[in-house]
């Protein structure tokens, strides 16, 4: 797990820090400038923050100065200036329930190069009581891990689409992800040209990516839910996702990261999975796919984590093929 968050974090430095080559494809980027914009939560009569930032050059430094316009439904709503961070907000109060959606555009006054292409900013108005589910992106509607994001080479996990269009039927989807923003706009484009119910995505800052899954997930929730009643579910593939959701008294579901059958350390592998099961007590289902998902959200079923620690050191304990 280590060693992984540190490949993570070292291709992050690189996306930043490199040139417009590795900034287009692993940022997602169409412009020598990064425009992220932030999806909010908001209830209605509540007032809300359309955040947004540009930055570009060497280490993406913030564009100060510059002007940001924010468009609904085709007619400009209000105007900012960046700051010293290329970051600038304006205030929106949603007045019912609903998806509110603003194009958000920087001005070419101040810029060197081409601005980039607008970007869709979301509010989610939703009731105080309205039922939410959080889900995790990477290992979790993403079939492989944030490398892979990373790289473009980032697939759907097998009927998490389906699933999920599923339960927006009945709850409404909140993406919550470690990730950093700068992948903003390269996630929201996987989500939208991949089928996924619409929904906010919430992601973390650099700092707040540093700092661990765990800690970020488990205080942002709690922020939502001091306004939001019915944050019930949550679905990921960390074990610190699955204790972030008990933390704040949800129905925590966690899909297995299971290590590869090529990995020459899979039994140490599933060792440790086994004993970071052991951490989460009897409370959360742990699942293989979003089969059981669907399963254990529709139909009853139960996975306990003992089974699935069992099951983990069965393996392990199992003698390798090669020894045959």
């Amino acid at each position: 797990m280590k060693r992984v968050t540190a490949i993570a974090v070292l291709l992050v430095a690189a996306a930043v820090l490199g040139g417009c080559g590795a900034r287009d494809l692993m940022l997602g980027t169409n412009s020598d400038y990064l425009f992220t914009v932030m999806d909010s939560v908001a209830a209605p009569g509540a007032p809300t923050q359309l955040r947004v930032q540009i930055r570009g050059g060497d280490f993406l430094r913030g564009q100060p100065g510059l002007a940001v316009r924010y468009y609904r439904d085709g007619k400009l709503f209000k105007v900012a200036e960046t700051d010293t961070d290329g970051a600038a907000a304006v205030t929106f109060t949603p007045d019912a329930p609903g998806n509110y959606e603003f194009v958000v555009q920087i001005g070419a006054a101040g810029l060197r190069e081409i601005p980039p292409a607008p970007e869709t900013l979301l509010v989610a108005c939703r009731a105080t009581d309205a039922p939410m589910v959080v889900v995790d992106l990477d290992k979790t509607v993403v079939a492989s891990g944030f490398e892979a994001v990373l790289l473009g080479k980032a697939k759907p996990m097998a009927q998490s689409q389906r699933v999920l269009a599923r339960l927006a039927g009945e709850r409404n989807i909140i993406y919550l992800t470690h990730r950093p923003d700068y992948f903003g706009p390269k996630s929201k484009r996987w989500l939208a040209e991949n089928g996924y119910p619409r929904g906010p995505l919430l992601m973390s800052t650099v700092g707040g990516f540093l700092k661990g899954s765990g800690a970020f997930k488990t205080g942002r929730i709690a922020e939502l839910q001091k306004t939001f009643s019915k944050i019930e579910i949550g679905i990921g593939d960390k074990i610190s996702d699955g204790q972030a959701y008990l933390d704040n008294g949800m129905r925590a579901i966690v899909i297995l990261d299971m290590p590869p059958e090529d990995d020459p350390d899979r039994r140490e592998g599933l060792m440790e999975l086994a004993e970071q099961l052991g951490k989460l007590g009897d409370k959360a289902q742990v699942v293989t796919g979003w089969d059981q998902v669907e399963k254990a959200l529709f139909d009853g079923a139960s996975y306990p984590p003992a089974a699935a620690r069992k099951h983990l050191l069965d393996m392990a304990r199992a003698p390798s093929p090669k020894a045959n």
